[in-house]
């Protein structure tokens, strides 16, 4: 059970998308205005649409959404992120995530979709693969270090 409404929408946007946005619009020597939204705006998916993709791709069924519970589940994660050890550092992260996914928010990106004449990759296109790198790697980067540059190799 999730404690969302199916139908509120969450404005995720991928990093090469907002990577390009902020390159091309720091080169340009006029850009069209002084603010931009990168975010995946009025395309961006709801809950359910979401929740379909990856129960799809998981080859599981669809969560039930129970909206009612989202006061005592926000509760909860409150009362949780005070204790300390695992349970308190995982529900502190989910205090500070839970608002942006209780609050049907959805930016206007048609600025930046304009200026870069395409728009943002929609999540439930790669949700799962993400799920499944970041369970691999216990929902933790790798470091690498950087390449060391070879005898006689080029600084470009």
């Amino acid at each position: 059970m999730l404690p969302f409404r199916p139908e509120d929408k969450l404005d995720i946007v991928n990093v090469d998308f907002v990577a390009d946005a902020i390159a091309t619009l720091h080169q340009k020597e006029r850009p069209a205005f002084d603010t931009y939204h990168l975010s995946s705006g009025r395309e961006s998916q709801s809950f359910r649409e979401l929740t379909d993709a990856l129960a799809a791709a998981r080859g599981k069924r669809r969560p039930v959404f129970v909206p009612g519970l989202a006061r005592p589940f926000s509760w909860l994660v409150n009362t949780l992120s005070n204790r300390r050890g695992a349970v308190g550092y995982e529900t502190s992260l989910m205090k500070v995530f839970l608002p942006y996914l209780l609050w049907n928010t959805v930016f206007d990106n048609t600025r930046v979709t304009t200026e870069l004449g395409r728009k943002p990759v929609p999540f439930s296109q790669y949700s799962y693969p993400l799920l499944e790198f970041s369970r691999e790697n216990q929902f933790s980067y790798k470091y690498q270090d950087w390449p060391t540059a070879s005898v006689g190799g080029s600084a470009a």
